[in-house]
Formats: C-alpha cells, structure tokens, sequence
C-alpha cells in the first residue's frame, strides 16, 4: 500500500484516463507577497514537498498530463518541479485566472477535458478530483462548498453562474456556497470562450470565473477544509496540520505504530516500515527509513534506523545508520558518516560524526567520537574526546576491539589503541598504544601540607578589601 495521501485513488483514476486523454492545469504564476518571504509561494514546503507538489501529485494519481502556468520565481518553480515531469506555459504577465488559462491554451489538447486549479491549494486530493470528473457532463463543471464565512469567495449564483464579490448585489453576497476554484472544462469550450475574455477594472484582469454559466454543472457538497488556499504563514501552518495527520494515518494504515498522529512529523520523502514506531512529537524528515523505534521528540533526517534498533527520547541524527540492537540516545547526536553496528550503545550527551562503532562497543556517557573507528566491545568511558582536528585537517582514531578508555580521556589523533588495550583515566594520548597494554599520563600530584585555611583566609583578606 502507498502510504502517500493521494495513493488510495489511483485504480480509480486509471479507469478515467482508459476513457479519454486527461490534462490538467496549474496556476502557479503568482508572487504571494502575504507570505513575507523571498520564496515564491507555491514553492513553501509541507512535508518534504513543495506546495504545488501536492496539486501536480494528486493531479497524476488521476492519471492527468500536467501543465503548470508560471512567471514569478520561474525558475525556481521549473526547478522544483523537476521530479514530477510536468510541462509549463509562461504567462507574460500576471493578469488574472482567465489570463493564465489563455496562456496555457498551445500545451493543451485540442479536445478532452481540462481540470483547471491553483497552486495554493494543497489540501486538494485525489478522490475529489475524480468525484468531480465523474460528474463532467458539460463544457464547465464546478466544484463548490458552503463557507462558513463567505467573504471574498465567489458566489455559486443558480442561474447565473459565479459572481465575484466585488460585484454581488446584497442578496447575492448572502449566499453561501461559494467557487472552490477547481474547474473541469473542455479544451474546444476553452479555445472557443478564452479569446472573448473581457478585462475588470481596476486591475484590467481576464477571469476565469466568466465561462461559468447557468449551463454549466456544479458539484456543491465538497468540504471547505479540502479547498484551504495558503495566502501567508498561518495558512501554511494550518495546511501543514491537516497534511502531517493525513500522511501520518496513511502510514498507520500500514503497520506503522504512532504514540500521536497529530504531533509527529513525518515527511513523504520518508519510508516507514511495518512495525516502526514513532513517538510523541517526533519529526522524521529527508531520505530516513525506519524500520525500528523513534522515541519522542526525537529528530531524524537521511537517516536508516534498522529493524530491532531504538533511538531513545530527544536525540539527533543526521546521515546516521543505526543497526538491529543498536541503542541510541537518551538525548544522543548522531551526525553525518555514523554508523552504529549491531547491539551498539550511545547514551546521553554522546555525539558521534563520521565515525563506525563495531559491534557491542559503548559509548554511555558524554563523550565526543568524531572521524574514529571502535573496534567491537570496546567501552569508551565518559568524557572521552577524539581530538580528530589540528585546525586545518582531520584525522583518524582506531580503537581495537575490545578496548578500555577510561573517563576523560583525550585521544589525539591520528592515534591507534590495540585491541584489549587499558587507557586510565584522565589521560591524553598522543601516541599509539599496543596491544593488551596500559597506557596512563598523569601529572604527579604535588600536596602542601596545613595549607588549606591560610590560602582561604587569604582569599577572604583580598575580598574584604574590595
């Protein structure tokens, strides 16, 4: 099963696209300056995709061939874009909906129906756009729902069609179904009505709304949730919620356990496996895959963590793999090139970088691994510090199997400890250490007798004079 929201409709849109070619058009072209962002709206993330990511995806589970109508940040969207394989038509400047239908009129077929939508709608799925498909039985079909509060939307008018709100009369503006701004529409009807478009003042701009009319069909039991536009931040916000819980129970639905599906935070880049476990608060994110179990709020990107491994409450990785037994955390860093082995330990405050810790080696307490490779069974004391940097390279520590470095060690690298090799204490090692051998350095302790009372009555003498 896909556990991506839109994989459920696919058998269905398949029958669709058997019946008859489908296009699909994307406006995308606008700025969104109500987002105070340099990044073009449609291109803000939810869950390891781009805002009009979502539209194109549910747009080709139905089976559409997909045209996305840009012009601000075109490149960027293009780019983005990429992995979805979609065309694009340039609207030379922004001029309403109308406008930017028009210009996608060359990428289109010249018959067949053509579902028209906006980029900022990504709550958008694809059973509805197949329930609305199904009901195509005019040049224009509309999708519609009754608002809460109708303000701004155009009015479902009945024999009429859509009146924009600027141009309700009182009792027009009391209505409340309102235009989702989802449309099927046929490409002759398009190629036929597009060129008669007249502008509206004061923005001079085409509408798209204007080839709705009284013979047009409207579909009006669609929920308003679905239909969520992301003008600014808090929108975005609020589409990211419905997303995050969507994704996350479609995960559910196969065999991934979620202490909250509200709270977890799981991209649809991220593969889940039957059996996984995901915690309260937890934000998986990136390339990861998760076999084993994630504890609350813990955050993991383009990291694998291996059936029977367990990252504990709070901690960090990054580019890390974590193998079966493996234990990870509480409160652990696990950063780029970390590889735990089987039945490995790394505890609280422990952080480990491009570093292969063997199998049943530990790590339990405050300790920094960096550019290091532990040999199986060793036990890295706490404190313990690879000094893998000299300010302009980076080098190596081997430590052997079955190793001992006592707490507060600093390991100088590049630095070889020999398997079953005993490094006490406190030491900092600067050369290689054989074999079963004991290497201890440590400063002689120097005592001065009946001298501890003097030195603090002198500290009280130099304070007083303060």
């Amino acid at each position: 099963m896909d556990p991506r929201p839109n994989g459920a409709a696919s058998c269905a849109a398949s029958r669709i696209s058997e019946r008859m070619p489908l296009t699909a058009v994307v406006l995308a072209a606008g700025l969104g300056t109500r987002m105070r962002s340099p990044l073009a709206k449609v291109l803000h993330p939810l869950l390891g995709r781009p805002m009009v990511g979502w539209i194109v995806e549910a747009l080709q589970s139905v089976g559409a061939d997909v045209v996305v109508v840009v012009h601000h940040h075109e490149e960027a969207v293009r780019a983005a874009l990429a992995p979805w394989n979609v065309r694009f038509a340039r609207q030379s400047a922004p001029r309403g909906t109308g406008d930017a239908v028009r210009s996608a009129l060359a990428e289109l077929p010249a018959t067949g129906p053509v579902v028209i939508t906006a980029g900022d709608t990504p709550l958008l799925t694809a059973a509805s756009i197949h329930r609305l498909l199904a009901a195509h039985r005019s040049n224009v079909t509309v999708a519609a729902f009754e608002a809460r509060d109708p303000a701004g939307y155009g009015r479902m008018v009945p024999g009429v069609g859509i009146v924009e709100q600027a141009a309700c009369t009182p009792d027009q503006a009391r209505l409340r179904v309102v235009n989702s701004g989802l449309y099927v529409m046929e490409a002759e009807y398009l190629r036929h009505r597009l060129p008669d478009l007249v502008p509206h003042p004061p923005k001079d701009e085409l509408w798209l709304t204007d080839l709705v009319d009284a013979e047009s069909t409207v579909l009006d039991d669609f929920t308003e949730a679905e239909f969520l536009g992301v003008n600014d931040r808090a929108q975005l916000a609020e589409a990211r919620g419905v997303l995050r819980r969507r994704v996350n129970r479609a995960f559910a639905a196969t065999g991934v356990d979620f202490a909250d599906l509200d709270s977890a935070s799981v991209d649809v880049t991220v593969t889940l496996q039957p059996g996984a476990g995901v915690g309260l608060g937890a934000v998986i994110t990136g390339d990861s895959r998760v076999a084993g179990q994630v504890g609350p709020h813990c955050v993991l990107h383009d990291t694998h963590v291996h059936a029977g491994a367990t990252i504990l409450a709070g901690s960090v990785c990054e580019g890390a793999v974590v193998h079966a037994g493996a234990v990870v955390g509480p409160l652990a860093r696990l950063r780029g090139g970390a590889d735990l082995r089987a039945d490995v330990r790394v505890g609280c405050f422990v952080e480990v970088k491009a570093s292969v810790l063997h199998e049943g080696a530990k790590a339990n307490h405050l300790s920094y691994i960096g550019d290091a490779d532990v040999g199986a069974y060793a036990n890295i004391g706490a404190g313990t510090i690879t000094c893998n940097y000299d300010g302009v390279s980076k080098h190596r520590t081997e430590i052997g199997t079955g190793a001992f470095i006592g707490s507060n060690s600093a390991l100088v690298a590049p630095l070889r400890i020999g398997e079953g090799a005993i490094v006490g204490a406190g030491s900092t090692l600067t050369q290689d250490v054989p074999p079963d051998a004991i290497a201890v350095e440590r400063s002689p302790v120097k005592h001065t007798l009946n001298s501890a009372e003097r030195l603090r009555g002198h500290y009280r003498k130099r304070g007083g004079r303060r």
